[in-house]
């Protein structure tokens, strides 16, 4: 193997410059997806001094909202172009890591087209790519886990210890995100079979690198009291309602129809270069790629950008047949293969930036529910804080106003909307906890989404315990964008 290194200085500036040109759509728009939303939204609390899961419930792992909290502590709550920014550097680290990979197995060429590879298509098949969701962070520690895993078979066992905290990490940011270890578990179990003593060392010291990282977290959790809420977000919730409710809508083989099928085709090329250079010998990448397509697939959602967390390990496997492919191209193939990548990148870059992620309409919101929160904003403190009722958390931002409970959307509570039924998400625990959050900090304003254009709401009528506490304490002030403003008597 040649020994792997960060890639060389004289290509960064080129890694760098295309993955800005790539993002570059998200830095004009505070949002890509709508999850982004909830992800700020929780962060505006924990800022406050609020607690990860019991003042913002989320099904994630805990990494992202910490993610977003230390990026707002240090631009800015709710600056969403630094969170962008963010995730641009995350890209470039990660394109660099798996370039270095890829130069271990094929040499310096390999490692180039790797990182190019991967900054392309990282950002296309949609908009949503872009976006600060778990994946996109998720990438670039299990792109460290594998590279460690990679340097620990040469040097020993620092090296494995530090593949097992990379893992954990990566887990930290994304449960599924788990199939990385088991990945590089895997290898390490199966290309140690003839020296077994040797394999279990390693999996003895990946195992302990992993748990120490997963323990101090758990630790912490506890010391702030958020140990139960964790469980419950993280485990109860996902097992018996999110992942229960991911083909209620549309079933398994139609998602996988319309969104993973659609995705391997946009992936075609990568897919091309890597069956050209396989071998056996590349058996560590090979695992790494199976465990994150499984890792997308899990649930039967398919959302697009779920099927990031296994592009860097594709690209990695294209990035070497590429080079291997290259030594013996004639220049007229060069360029077909430059002239595909830059259309690639062309297209998806074009379509990004008339994408409005907020309301998934071109170029401007529809709904504009900007005008809505401009009103909060304009007749509301600082320091007050809003409740919108439905999945429309980009009111949070764009009022710059905390939520004054842990629910930054509400279908948790009222079920998703779908052919006016209410079914799939509803948790009935949730009630209780939304009620003593209103009851404890009522908000200066109550945004109800239900009149509007907007995802999952119902009127907050058809819920009484809900309803009883607005008509005692509330008056409706207005209508606007499609939202009914209760402000607090």
């Amino acid at each position: 193997m040649v020994d792997g290194r960060v890639t060389p200085n004289r290509h960064l500036g080129f890694v760098a410059g295309l993955a800005g040109l790539l993002h570059a759509p998200s830095f004009a728009r505070p949002f890509m997806d709508i999850d982004e939303g909830s992800l700020a939204a929780i962060a505006c609390r924990l800022l406050a001094g609020g607690r990860v899961y019991h003042d913002g419930a989320e099904n994630k792992t805990p990494g992202i909202f910490y993610i977003y909290k230390a990026v707002f502590a240090v631009f800015g709550s709710y600056n969403m172009v630094a969170i962008h920014v963010a995730v641009t550097l995350a890209a470039i680290a990660t394109a660099l890591v798996i370039g270095a990979i890829a130069r271990r197995y094929a040499g310096d060429l390999a490692g180039r087209w790797t990182a190019v590879l991967y900054v392309v298509f990282s950002a296309v098949y949609y908009p949503k790519m872009l976006a600060g969701n778990t994946e996109m962070f998720a990438v670039l520690p299990a792109s460290l886990t594998v590279w460690c895993y990679l340097r620990a078979r040469d040097r020993g066992a620092a090296w494995y210890l530090a593949a097992g905290a990379f893992g954990a990490a990566t887990f930290l940011c994304k449960q599924v995100a788990l199939a990385t270890f088991a990945a590089v578990l895997a290898d390490r179990a199966f290309t140690g079979l003839r020296t077994p003593l040797r394999a279990l060392a390693g999996l003895a010291l990946l195992a302990i690198g992993f748990a120490s990282v997963i323990a101090a977290m758990v630790l912490h959790l506890q010391r702030i009291g958020a140990w139960d809420d964790a469980v419950f977000w993280t485990w109860t919730y996902v097992l018996h309602y999110y992942i229960p409710s991911g083909t209620a809508d549309h079933g398994f083989l139609y998602n996988l129809a319309t969104s993973f099928l659609p995705f391997l085709l946009t992936m075609s090329p990568l897919i091309y270069f890597a069956v050209r250079g396989r071998e056996p010998a590349l058996s560590a990448l090979y695992w790494w790629l199976a465990g994150n397509v499984c890792a997308g697939l899990v649930g039967g959602r398919m959302y697009g950008h779920y099927f990031l967390l296994f592009v860097p390990a594709l690209a990695t496997l294209a990035g070497i047949g590429a080079a291997r492919w290259l030594d013996d191209a004639r220049r007229r193939e060069r360029r077909w293969l430059i002239g595909l990548v830059a259309a690639v990148a062309i297209a998806f870059t074009l379509v990004a930036a008339m994408f409005e992620g907020a309301t998934g309409s071109a170029f401007t919101p529809s709904p504009d529910y900007r005008e809505a929160s401009a009103y909060v904003r304009a007749r509301t403190a600082p320091g007050d804080q809003i409740f919108v009722w439905g999945w429309f958390p980009a009111l949070y931002q764009a009022a710059d106003r905390c939520p004054s409970t842990r629910f930054v959307y509400t279908h948790i509570l009222s079920g998703a909307n779908t052919a006016g039924a209410e079914r799939n998400h509803n948790v009935p625990e949730a009630w209780d906890m939304l009620m003593r959050d209103l009851e404890t900090a009522p908000p200066a304003y109550l945004l109800d989404t239900s009149p509007g254009d907007y995802n999952f709401a119902f009127a907050p009528e058809r819920y009484p315990r809900l309803w009883e506490f607005i008509a005692a304490r509330y008056r409706v002030e207005t209508t606007i964008a499609g939202v009914r403003m209760f402000r607090r008597r």
